[in-house]
């Protein structure tokens, strides 16, 4: 399983991204394959059709399911969003759309995306990037400043799973 999602950097909402983070080593272990968007390498990105002056975060949500079946659309994947929330998605059975979804999606995460895996310990994480064909290894949330990192370990753990 892949999963393509905003950096801390990459959201406009630093709260929701501390629910995402406290999942993250659990997630890896199980051995989720885990990327997350990168503004500043978005701006290098050499998809056709893909225009420089995005803000560099995701919106859409997408997932493709055995090659064939695909859910798009602007609804996050939580209790929230199905109760409170107005946005939608749609669900496609189509192999040709899920393979050109594929394909979006793979150049995103090879160009776009930092790839997060476990630290050697263990314990943490390592953002991996390769810029000029050299693999670059970050150990801190990548392009975020030191204030937003400091904001997230202060309120991630006060706030309430069922608001995020």
């Amino acid at each position: 399983m892949q999963v393509l999602t905003n950096s801390l950097a990459a959201t406009d909402e630093s709260i929701v991204h501390a629910g995402y983070s406290r999942y993250r080593e659990d997630m890896l272990k199980m051995g989720v394959d885990l990327y997350e968007l990168s503004r500043s390498r978005l701006k290098m990105n050499k998809r056709p059709f893909h225009f420089g002056s995005s803000l560099g975060r995701l919106h859409a949500k997408v997932v493709v399911i055995d090659k064939h079946l695909s859910f798009i659309g602007s609804m996050n994947l939580d209790p929230r969003s199905a109760s409170v929330n107005t946005e939608l998605g749609a669900i496609v059975e189509s192999p040709a759309l899920a393979k050109e979804l594929l394909n979006i999606i793979d150049i995103d995460r090879l160009q776009s995306a930092y790839r997060v895996r476990l630290s050697p310990s263990g314990h943490g994480l390592e953002w991996l990037t390769a810029d000029d064909e050299k693999e670059m290894i970050l150990n801190t949330e990548p392009d975020a400043t030191p204030w937003t990192r400091l904001k997230l370990w202060l309120l991630g753990p006060l706030v309430p799973e069922e608001l995020l």
